[in-house]
């Protein structure tokens, strides 16, 4: 039977434990609740409720899509913007690292900064559009779209260490041959400076043509970019490491405890093919990048301790039965030269005992001289009683080397032992507008042959030859159409006349519709040393001239030219003389054309013809040549293909030049919106290249 709970134990409140002294009994009381049925809110209220969330949320949206609508719109507009401004950007890049191949930090310091104003436009413009915001909110999903959004941004900072890396050049440009002399440590910090600067500069591109090759997919107009940017904002990034690795040789040979490189004094009054007559030479020696001793020499010391025999060239056979470091500048072709130069004077006792081996030469002839003298002023030598400058320095050191006191002791060069010393002296304290000169100069100097370097290393010698400082012969590339000249003096026991020689070519080259070429080339050489006091300037210009050009070309007619019947019959196989491989496959390559009295030849890639070509004083003669360049299957003259005329100047040689090129029958040239095209020029650089596009009539 249940038992009853007594009505004190009874509350409408359920609590686990009771607080003592404490009234639940005032609480408010709740209602009942029935959980079948659960209440609801009003309808007219959950539905004022959804309206109004509706309405925020379409005007939300129609301000998104407002906004995506004005930056598509500005979009558009920026595309246009941008790829106008990618194009001037693109040209001043390569303008800035062509400037930097020539060391011309300058120049590309002046792209650079146009650069920099051009991107700072099109970030603005960006910004003022809205589409950098577009970028940022769409790349938060895809990240592709933050990368379009940093794009400018990318390349601004590129630029930026691209100008920065000019200004670093710039600087050791200015200094370096100052630290050369006194702080090898900090040569080779600067040096090493440039080359971490050009290995970011690289990285940065590297990842740059990454950034634009992924957004090819994103729109049609990152493709064309790309496109764009890898032709030629990108090619350039190869250029660069060979200038990293040129850098590194560089560094490898600075920092050595013992290096020697040449310097070769190449006398113009006796022109050679490589540049002038090398009758002294200098070696240097470089300790830890520093300049530790400079020894000049007269270039029959190491020929007079020079046991192998060697052949000469044909042409000087009749002058020295041996071949020898003093004639070894017989190669139009510099680095062969100074290549010969070199391997002669490491087979003399005087450097092969000590195991002195050169790991470069630089050639300089006489115009260097004179604009080094032009900065530093006047040098007196007072055991001469002469004050050198750069109007008397060739005909003063000249008497000296033929009349004078240190002749009859038998030092004909010791002058120059003498003056040496003083100009590097003197070239320690150069003020900054003179050491600016000075280095303008060189750059002038470097651009017309003047200047030429050759290098065993080969980074370092792959990067002169891009640069064009090498002294090299043109290279051909395999789909050339056009044609290549370049006219070589040898002189040959004829004085020291070629100071005196005035050279004028001319050269009319006709294109007949089958692609093939006529050129009838005139050179006119006037010796004008007549009224020289000195013997030696008013001598007979013997002259072995040479003809380079298309290596498939033929010898139609000469004339002009003289004869030269005196050869050497000097057995040199019975007498055991050996042939430098250099020489030999020039020397096999030569065939005697009696109807014209010169030999036809192969070098370098090119068909030569060598003829003597002697020009007394008070004369001007003129050497007529015509020859011919066959068609070929691969030139076929049609609208827009590109005709290709190159020149390539001999060092030393003062060389006016007139060129007329005839477009083939019903055809004119873009270039001179006629048949004809003329170029003319006083004094050229080293090498002139023309580019001549077909257009139908």
């Amino acid at each position: 039977m249940s038992k009853k709970v007594p009505k004190k134990n009874i509350s409408s409140v359920l609590v686990d434990i009771k607080k003592p002294d404490y009234d639940y009994e005032r609480l408010p009381k709740f209602e009942t609740v029935n959980l079948a049925h659960i209440p609801q809110a009003p309808v007219e209220e959950f539905k004022k409720t959804k309206k109004i969330f509706w309405t925020v949320f379409g005007a939300c949206m129609a301000l998104i899509f407002m906004f995506l609508a004005v930056t598509f719109f500005n979009l558009n507009e920026v595309k246009v913007i941008f790829a106008e401004g990618a194009e001037g950007i693109v040209k001043n890049f390569s303008s800035s690292v062509e400037a930097l191949k020539e060391f011309r930090p300058d120049k590309a310091e002046i792209s650079l900064k146009k650069n920099n104003e051009e991107l700072v436009f099109l970030q603005k413009t960006f910004d003022k559009s809205y589409v950098q915001t577009f970028f940022n909110l769409i790349g938060g999903v895809v990240p592709l779209f933050k990368d379009a959004g940093d794009l400018i941004g990318t390349i601004t900072t590129l630029n930026s260490d691209l100008l920065s890396l000019t200004q670093t050049i710039e600087g050791l440009k200015t200094n370096g041959f100052r630290y050369f002399q006194s702080n090898g440590d900090m040569l080779i910090r600067s040096v090493s400076e440039v080359r971490e600067r050009i290995r970011s500069v690289t990285g940065e591109i590297e990842s740059l043509r990454n950034t634009i090759s992924a957004l090819k997919s994103v729109s049609p107009f990152f493709e064309k970019f790309d496109a764009v940017v890898s032709d030629n904002y990108l090619k350039y990034s190869s250029e660069l490491r060979d200038l990293d690795r040129f850098l590194g040789g560089t560094i490898d040979l600075l920092k050595s405890d013992e290096r020697h490189v040449l310097i070769f004094f190449q006398n113009i009054a006796e022109i050679r093919p490589g540049g002038g007559f090398i009758g002294s030479y200098a070696d240097v020696t470089v300790k830890n990048g520093q300049l530790a001793n400079i020894d000049v020499r007269d270039i029959y010391d190491p020929d007079g301790q020079l046991d192998m025999k060697v052949v000469p060239p044909q042409e000087i056979k009749t002058m020295s039965q041996d071949w020898g470091a003093r004639d070894a500048n017989w190669f139009f072709d510099f680095p062969t030269s100074a290549k010969t130069i070199v391997y002669f004077l490491e087979q003399s006792k005087m450097y092969s005992e000590k195991h002195i081996t050169f790991d470069a030469a630089i050639g300089l002839n006489l115009n260097v001289m004179r604009s080094v003298l032009d900065v530093i002023g006047p040098v007196p030598l007072e055991e001469y009683g002469v004050v050198i400058d750069s109007e008397n320095f060739l005909k003063e050191i000249q008497r000296e080397v033929e009349t004078g006191k240190d002749k009859m002791a038998g030092e004909p060069k010791r002058i120059l032992k003498v003056l040496a010393p003083i100009v590097l002296e003197r070239m320690k304290v150069l003020s900054e507008p003179q050491l600016q000169e000075l280095v303008k100069a060189i750059g002038v100097h470097f651009a017309d042959k003047d200047i030429m370097v050759y290098a065993k290393d080969q980074n370092i010698r792959h990067f002169i030859e891009t640069a064009n400082i090498d002294g090299g012969v043109f290279k051909l590339p395999n789909s050339f159409w056009g044609s290549y000249l370049a006219v070589v003096n040898a002189n040959v026991a004829g004085g020291k006349t070629d100071v005196f020689m005035d050279e004028f070519i001319e050269a009319r080259i006709d294109v007949d519709t089958s692609g093939g070429t006529f050129t009838d080339l005139q050179v006119t050489r006037s010796h004008l040393g007549k009224n020289e006091k000195d013997p030696w300037w008013k001598a007979t210009n013997k002259n072995f001239i040479q003809i380079y050009t298309n290596p498939n070309a033929s010898l139609v007619s000469l004339k002009g030219n003289d004869i030269k019947n005196l050869v050497s019959d000097f057995n040199y196989e019975a007498n055991g003389y050996v042939t430098l491989p250099q020489l030999d496959s020039i020397e096999k390559s030569k065939i005697f054309v009696n109807t014209y009295n010169t030999w036809t030849l192969e070098a370098f890639g090119k068909a030569g013809f060598g003829t003597w070509f002697n020009v007394p004083a008070g004369i001007s003669k003129t050497l007529s040549v015509r020859y011919q360049t066959p068609e070929d299957t691969q030139t076929a003259t049609i609208t827009g293909r590109v005709f290709m005329f190159v020149f390539d100047k001999q060092s030393g040689v003062n060389t006016r030049l007139r060129i007329s090129i005839s477009a083939p029958l019903g055809y004119t040239w873009k270039e001179s919106e006629g048949p004809i095209f003329t170029y003319e020029n006083e004094n050229p650089e080293s090498r002139v290249t023309l580019h001549l596009t077909l257009k139908k009539q």
